[in-house]
């Protein structure tokens, strides 16, 4: 799908008694999530002569 600048993309959610045995395991969600997850982002512009360009972010 096509997501817009500052649009949430993943909600991370964990529970738990006390908050210092919560934030490990939320931490090593995110890691996880930014290590695993297939994320590509492809940009698109107008460049200053009105042209429309895309990449991927990758290429840049």
């Amino acid at each position: 799908g096509e997501f817009e600048v500052g649009e949430d993309l993943v909600y991370v959610l964990v529970a738990g008694g006390h908050r210092k045995n919560v934030f490990p395991v939320l931490e090593e969600a995110v890691d996880r999530y930014k290590k695993e997850a297939p994320i590509v982002k492809k940009e698109e512009i107008i460049t200053s002569k009105g042209e429309k360009k895309a990449y991927w972010a990758s290429e840049k």
